[in-house]
């Protein structure tokens, strides 16, 4: 269940690798967590919440460096914005299903355009870029 983010965590980490590369930033990766839990529970709920919390503080973070560096718009004027951190709704699995889909494309969406700027200050090469 947890695939995407796993990819997103991997974006992310490839981004705070290249601001701690051109600048005197020390952004730290962030680390998968697993889920301990093995059942559908309240425990598990949690972790996940917890998991999904601590890597959406962490992109708030990364855009607060991007922000203080000035890389917070694109070239177009689009403004680079902190994911929001979104609540779960209910406690069914289709309401940790529908949280966990809104919650990554918020968290994607953000570093795709943190991605985009980064590129377009020329900290990123294209060719590096498709590779990752």
């Amino acid at each position: 269940m947890d695939s995407e983010l796993d990819m997103l965590i991997h974006d992310f980490n490839y981004l705070s690798d290249v601001i701690n590369r051109y600048f005197d930033d020390e952004l730290e990766h962030i680390i998968k967590t697993n889920i301990t839990s093995t059942t559908f529970n309240s425990n598990y709920r949690n972790q996940l919440l917890a998991r999904y919390y601590s890597v959406t503080k962490d992109v708030s973070r990364f855009i607060q460096v991007l922000e203080k560096l000035k890389f917070n718009r694109t070239i177009d004027g689009i403004l680079l914005n902190r994911p929001a951190l979104l609540e779960m709704e209910g406690l069914t699995f289709n309401n940790v299903q529908n949280y966990i889909t809104k919650q990554e494309k918020e968290i994607n969406q953000t570093l795709t355009l943190a991605k985009q700027i980064l590129v377009e200050q020329g900290l990123i090469d294209e060719e590096e870029n498709d590779g990752n």
